[in-house]
């Protein structure tokens, strides 16, 4: 039985992205066995990959600070950060030596087996004389051809110290899959690669995000007030905002895949702080209780309410990896009083009352089709959530954003656009000058992209302009038959 590996663990081990393999895959004609890729097809696609020079070493640097001890621990409980990198890249090495040795004596038992098998039928001399040139070969090959470099030992040993830094957790439910990192929970974890696992307080006081684990090790990494009953622990229940995976484990959690299966919740948030980008335009950042945070989907709007009863509703501009600090993008216009309150300062000061998440523009997460964004006016904020939830998914062949340009968006806006761009390989941003006309966005796409069909297109903006670009993108040549799939957002 061929050994399997997620793909994206399979990515990791190969030092691209998730995306990137999954195209190589297609490049190829390799199909994947349910979400997993065999290490023979792995090597097949990366056999020049450097498995000595080691990103993961690299990322490692990341966390090293954070892997000091709790201050309720000895001295000497660990070595200093660096010595114990040092340390595990050596056992990594020897490892791979270890199983490099490994597969070559099994393959020399294979052998070996195949000649005995054809000495028994001898007899006499004959089998003497080739129990001794068995002998001698066995010799030679364990004396001169003991293998001095493994691409699969380099890829095993690889993954066993992957597994050290960033165990994988498996849904069971859905069959998710992502890692653990540095000092994340199960629940945090999750949330960072774009999952919609249940959870309430995310502090351990509700019990909203109990999980039972399935396989594998799990350790609790702080205190929490809920207390799970003998029942629930017998029965292997952990509570997911406060434990994390010690080695790979197997969950069975409560998973939100569609927007109806999230519900609407209220919250009282306090005002972080207001910037100002335009005369006219502010970002309003929230922060929920640590007891109450929000759960939404990438594209959803809310309800705000400030304290003198003035309501607003407003796409959310953040990921959803963080329900607890929030972020919309408020334009003043006439006869919106909380939109006033916003640019006058009165709200600064004011409880929040968070009533959501409504509406299905959401990211498809069950395909890895290439996505197109359209960000026309107001549209930003949905397009800017989507566009980082799918950078945490890192699932889309690739993903191309058309901002239409204004001068509200001032450098904030275009430099997050541009850092996009600049920190990922599959992402491309393009700036459309301020008076842009739907019809040239359209023809700008279908030059950028002759195989737009095959594309999920988001689009957000004024009505009159988003309902005219779902229009107006049929003429292209390749979209004629109703590809491709447009999904809109309507302000």
């Amino acid at each position: 039985m061929p050994q399997l590996l997620p793909m994206s663990r399979a990515a990791r081990l190969a030092g691209v992205t998730r995306s990137e393999l999954q195209k190589k895959l297609r490049d190829h004609n390799i199909e994947a066995f349910e979400g997993k890729i065999t290490v023979s097809n792995l090597l097949a696609i990366y056999p020049d990959a450097d498995l000595e020079s080691d990103p993961v070493f690299e990322r490692v640097q990341q966390i090293k600070a954070d892997a000091r001890p709790k201050r309720d621990y000895s001295d000497g409980w660990l070595p200093d950060p660096e010595v114990l990198m040092t340390r595990l890249k050596e056992i990594n090495s020897v490892l791979m030596r270890t199983k490099s040795s490994l597969n070559y004596v099994e393959q020399l038992l294979k052998e070996t087996l195949q000649r005995l098998s054809h000495a028994r039928s001898l007899k006499g001399e004959a089998r003497l004389t080739v129990v001794d040139e068995l002998r001698d070969w066995l010799e030679h090959k364990i004396s001169t051809e003991m293998p001095h470099h493994d691409p699969r030992a380099a890829l095993f040993a690889r993954d066993a110290f992957l597994k050290v830094l960033a165990p994988t957790v498996r849904v069971l439910s859905t069959g998710h899959e992502f890692f653990v990192e540095g000092r994340d929970s199960l629940l945090e974890a999750g949330l960072k690669a774009g999952l919609h696992l249940q959870y309430g307080c995310s502090s351990g006081n509700c019990g909203s995000c109990k999980a039972r684990l399935v396989s594998g090790k799990a350790t609790p990494i702080r205190p929490h007030d809920y207390v799970l009953s003998t029942r629930e622990r017998d029965a292997g229940y952990i509570l997911a905002c406060s434990w994390t995976a010690v080695t790979d484990v197997v969950i069975e959690a409560i998973e939100a895949r569609t927007p109806a299966e999230l519900p609407i919740q209220e919250i009282r948030a306090g005002v972080d702080h207001i910037e100002r980008l335009a005369d006219d335009v502010a970002i309003l950042w929230l922060v929920t209780p640590r007891t109450n945070t929000l759960r939404f989907m990438a594209g959803q709007w809310i309800t705000l309410t400030d304290e003198d009863d003035n309501s607003a509703g407003y796409p959310l501009a953040s990921c959803p990896c963080d329900g607890r600090h929030l972020q919309v993008f408020v334009r003043r216009r006439e006869g919106n009083r909380f939109a006033a309150a916003v640019f006058d300062g009165s709200l600064a000061t004011q409880v929040i009352h968070v009533q959501g998440p409504y509406g299905d523009f959401v990211l498809r997460e069950d395909t890895t089709d290439p996505l197109v964004f359209v960000a026309m006016g107001d549209g930003i904020a949905p397009i800017k959530s989507l566009v980082e939830h799918a950078i945490s998914i890192d699932s889309a062949e690739w993903m191309h954003l058309y901002l239409l340009d204004e001068p509200a968006w001032s450098t904030y806006v275009r430099n997050l656009c541009r850092s996009w761009r600049d920190a990922l390989d599959q992402f491309r941003f393009t700036l459309l000058p301020a008076g842009t006309t739907v019809p040239e966005i359209v023809d700008q796409l279908g030059a950028d992209h002759a195989d737009v069909a095959r594309s999920l297109v988001y689009v957000a903006g004024p009505g009159g302009r988003v309902q005219e670009f779902a229009t107006d993108i049929r003429r292209l040549p390749d979209c004629t038959d109703g590809s491709p799939r447009v999904l809109l957002h309507e302000q």
